[in-house]
């Protein structure tokens, strides 16, 4: 109901007004006899439209005009005045002071109900306004702390480890509250580290809702230091799991040994990694082997990694594409070459001045995605590693794979899970790992499905020789493969032997592919290996595995 407030130092101009609003259907009236009771009048009872007179005493219209609006600052209050002044000038100055209109003496009444009704709409609308502001106030406000709270959420669960800051230059940006990146850092049981660096899709909190699993999975899996390939599987299996189809995560995996200069890496749609020798110079450019996280499914996954080695000084850079995505409106895009040309000229090079470089090279614009830049200058790691409290216990464990086992994408990863879970072997896990995967998989592809390699000689042929896998593994009915895995002491060595009941190949047609692509097959199992012997037609495979590394003086910082 609307109500009117009626000032008027006359009774009779009010009895009037009343009288004719009441034809026209209004019925809630306040009513004040002078400027300073209508100023009081209307902050106690907040009328919905006034009625009043210009001239009064004590206090005048146009005084307590200013006065009487401010009793509702937030919302549309009509002031008409009810007035017989005619000059231009007066008329101004009801305007000046808050006035909304005019009603002349002596009273019209359908100019008087037009103007009230007319003035009521505007007061309703006004209101109607006030309420879904005020809606929306609440919303924003709701919003900004729901994001509080899930940004607290984020910082515990996705804590900085301190070797982050000790061993590594890093920074991150997200381009809206949340970021979609993420950069994680743990140490290894063997006395290196893991890292991660991913780039979800998307910005924002959509694009961060899987940084917190992918964290908490990776922890996990550092504790337990398993190899990097592992590591890239498992995180992929959550993501598939996790993700909508139209959402995944480019990544690098990285694992750096406890020299600081032996790396293993798997990486899989993040733009290439660059390492430089303190002369400035680029020693090596690794591009991504593999498909983002989140999209193939467990069969189709390649956790193949690659290894690689850098000499004490040198710099290596790994970084999402936020930062080579830096747009010059006459350069274009910055590139990767960009980026990799200010890493090597540039001796003191360190992650905010790559930030402002590319701040520079988009002239101040905005960067359109989230940046994170990790740097790391090769050197050995010094964590105190725990020591062992008790001899070594000899064990020897034994495996039957059968077709139903093989055709289980994760059979490796139970394999590999049993034998780790054995005391003192966390320092050879990803060794462990690797072995097994690799002779393994040569069991299940060379012995059991007879696949060969010479179709993954040209990259149509990669996509067949992996398609037939899958055709074969799929009508896989008989097949065996007999794994061992014993520790012998005093050496304390791992002796691992695989089985399969294939038909075998020539050992002796097995190709040097030491200037291939490095970190695959028999030439990665002897780099790890103290011996490979193979026998029975190529049908039995036994290697020594040493469960101490092996460490070079030239390793041992000074």
């Amino acid at each position: 109901m609307i109500k009117i407030l009626i000032v008027d130092d006359e009774e009779i101009n009010r009895i009037m007004l009343r009288e004719i609003l009441i034809e026209a259907g209004y019925s809630d009236f306040i009513e004040a006899g002078n400027g300073l009771e209508a100023v009081e009048v209307a902050r106690q009872h907040k009328p919905d439209i006034v009625l009043l007179d210009v001239i009064m005493p004590g206090m005048s219209g146009i005084e307590a005009a200013p006065q009487i609006k401010a009793s509702s600052p937030d919302c549309y209050l009509p002031i008409l005045f009810i007035t017989s002044l005619d000059d231009e000038q007066s008329l101004v100055k009801c305007l000046e002071s808050g006035g909304d209109d005019f009603i002349s003496k002596p009273f019209e009444k359908i100019i008087l109900h037009a103007k009230v009704k007319a003035h009521e709409r505007t007061r309703q609308l006004s209101l109607e306004i006030q309420d879904k502001n005020q809606s929306l106030t609440y919303f924003q406000l709701e919003v900004e702390r729901n994001h509080h709270i899930v940004e607290h959420i984020f910082d515990n669960a996705i804590g900085r480890n301190p070797i982050t800051t000790d061993y590594f230059d890093f920074y991150t940006q997200p381009e809206a509250q949340f970021n979609g990146d993420l950069f994680l850092c743990e140490q290894s049981p063997s006395g290196g580290v893991y890292l991660f660096i991913g780039d979800f899709t998307g910005h924002g909190l959509a694009s961060a809702i899987g940084a917190i699993p992918v964290a908490q999975l990776f922890t996990a899996m550092t504790l337990k230091g398993l190899a990097v390939g592992e590591m890239a599987s498992r995180l992929n299996r959550l993501l598939v799991n996790l993700l909508p189809a139209d959402m995944f995560c480019v990544a690098s995996i990285l694992e750096i040994h406890a020299n600081g200069k032996n790396f293993t890496l798997w990486s899989g749609g993040l733009p290439r990694l660059a390492v430089k020798t303190s002369e400035q110079e680029i020693r090596l450019l690794i591009d991504p082997q593999h498909m983002p996280l989140g999209i193939l499914e467990d069969h189709e996954f390649d956790n193949q990694t690659q290894n690689f080695e850098t000499e004490w000084g040198d710099t290596l850079l790994l970084y999402t594409d936020g930062l080579m995505e830096s747009h010059h409106k006459e350069l274009g895009m910055l590139g990767e070459e960009g980026v990799e040309q200010w890493f090597t000229r540039n001796n003191q090079v360190n992650a905010q001045l790559l930030v402002d470089k590319a701040e520079l090279y988009r002239a101040g614009a905005a960067a359109e995605d989230d940046i994170t830049i990790v740097l790391f200058k090769s050197r050995p790691f010094q964590f105190k590693l725990p020591e062992l409290l008790a001899e070594p216990i000899p064990f020897n464990l034994s495996f039957h794979l059968t077709a139903q086992h093989i055709k289980d994408a994760q059979v490796i990863d139970q394999v590999v899970a049993i034998v780790n879970s054995i005391p003192g072997l966390a320092a050879i896990r990803s060794e462990l790992f690797t072995v097994i995967t690799e002779l393994t998989n040569n069991a299940i592809e060379h012995g059991i499905l007879g696949l060969s390699s010479d179709l993954k000689a040209e990259p149509e042929g990669f996509i067949e020789y992996y398609e037939q896998r899958r055709e074969k593994i799929e009508q896989l009915e008989q097949g065996d493969i007999w794994i061992t895995v014993e520790r012998l002491m005093p050496e304390n060595v791992l002796e691992i032997s695989m089985q399969d009941s294939g038909p075998g190949f020539d050992a002796a047609s097995l190709k040097n592919c030491e200037d291939e692509t490095f970190g695959r097959g028999f030439v990665l199992i002897k780099e790890l290996c103290q011996s490979l012997q193979i026998s029975g037609s190529g049908k039995q495979i036994k290697v020594i595995l040493p469960i101490a590394p092996i460490i070079d003086d030239a390793d041992i910082p000074s």
